[in-house]
């Protein structure tokens, strides 16, 4: 019978410090075996060979979370978690799969400055990190922060001049999001550094981050990290979480510590095969984040050129009909916007079937009236005159 992980299990000193995680991170087949000494030698020669090329990291944390077969000495195949961070097979020969040189985003014409993207016309997005906690293997930035040779530039002072400048000049820029890879791999001294050079050059702007240290490692979000984002008053956070067993009383409690100190969290989600591309699974996912108090942000398609896309690829019409099965029959504060990340920007993708979209027709007084489908599946019309 499979086990999942046990909250009482004794831990090493120090496993609630964010940095002994990340120093004890598993990084090789080898540690990989100690903390799984029945994981298949096959997974073992992947993770070696991937390891080569591109980066593999999984915190204690994390691997902690993973379902193991009965004796505890592997991890289950088909586990969510063990999924998203255990490397397989190299990728199929695919015209939109992952090439380790295409770029499925960052357009070199909306990149104003090495690490600032203006792809759409009131916000700015600041590569500020190229590593992580831990690593995806679905990686929507995998050039950024999977490839060990990455021509993508770091973060840098003189490429920060050069944006706070860039800021400066564009009042047409409201918000600017702090993404990468990972900005809570910063410390709380550069992050308040790279904070107040914002709020001086631009006071006016909208502070947004995006993360995935509360599933990775929560124990990041410390009171320090909480009073940092609350002074320099950053008001959103973009949350990255993939299934329900990522919400655990650690995550919780790095949660508790943002809302105190950022006014709005919300959640951003990649679609997956095989981790959470199931109605039941999206739904629970989806409520337990609003019982929290996250609000619905993102559920992103997954992004052509993307690697593993053989493993987690979903049909758009079936990434469709999952959060058509939410709307309106889930709290609608829960349920996602469903969107497909093109290179030139976000499409979101109508619920409706094709025989479905709204019609105008006329009643018999001659009065005009749209006709559509209800979330009940009935056809039914709203008086709409011209």
């Amino acid at each position: 019978m499979p086990l999942a992980p046990k909250e009482a299990v004794a831990r090493p000193a120090g496993w609630k410090d964010w940095k002994w995680q990340q120093r004890h991170a598993v990084r090789t087949a080898g540690a990989i075996k100690e903390y799984f000494p029945g994981c298949p030698p096959e997974v073992l020669r992947e993770i070696d060979a991937h390891a080569s090329t591109r980066r593999f990291q999984v915190t204690p944390y994390y691997l902690s979370l993973i379902r193991t077969d009965g004796d505890r000495l592997r991890p289950l195949e088909d586990d969510p978690l063990w999924r998203q961070v255990c490397p397989s097979a190299p990728e199929r020969a695919d015209p939109y799969g992952y090439d380790g040189e295409s770029e499925n985003w960052e357009l070199d014409e909306e990149m104003v400055t090495p690490v600032a993207q203006h792809k759409y016309g009131n916000r700015v997005i600041i590569r500020y990190s190229n590593i992580c906690h831990a690593y995806c293997q679905f990686c929507y930035e995998a050039l950024r922060t999977l490839e060990r040779n990455s021509s993508k530039p770091s973060f840098e002072r003189r490429h920060w001049l050069q944006t706070l400048d860039y800021l400066a000049d564009h009042a047409e820029v409201e918000e600017v999001i702090l993404s990468g890879g990972e900005p809570f791999m910063h410390s709380d001294e550069q992050l308040a550094g790279v904070l107040a050079d914002l709020r001086e050059v631009r006071p006016d702007l909208v502070v947004r981050i995006h993360t995935r240290s509360l599933t990775f490692n929560p124990f990041r979000i410390t009171e320090t990290l909480a009073q940092t984002l609350r002074a320099h008053e950053v008001q959103a956070l973009g949350l990255h979480i993939t299934h329900p067993n990522e919400i655990t009383p650690a995550f919780v409690e790095a949660l508790r510590r943002l809302q105190s100190a950022v006014p709005l969290v919300f959640s951003n989600v990649p679609l997956l095969r095989g981790v959470n591309a199931c109605p039941e699974t999206m739904r629970e996912l989806s409520m337990s984040l609003y019982r929290l108090g996250v609000h619905a942000g993102y559920l992103y398609h997954f992004m052509p050129r993307s690697p593993k896309s053989e493993l987690f690829w979903v049909p758009v019409d079936e990434g469709r009909r999952i959060v058509r099965s939410m709307k309106r029959h889930v709290s609608n504060p829960a349920v996602p916007e469903y969107v497909l990340p093109h290179p030139t920007g976000k499409y979101t993708v109508p619920l409706h079937d094709a025989d479905e979209h709204p019609r105008h027709e006329m009643d018999s007084d001659g009065v005009r009236l749209l006709g559509f489908v209800n979330w009940r599946g009935e056809h039914v019309t709203y008086p709409d005159p011209e």
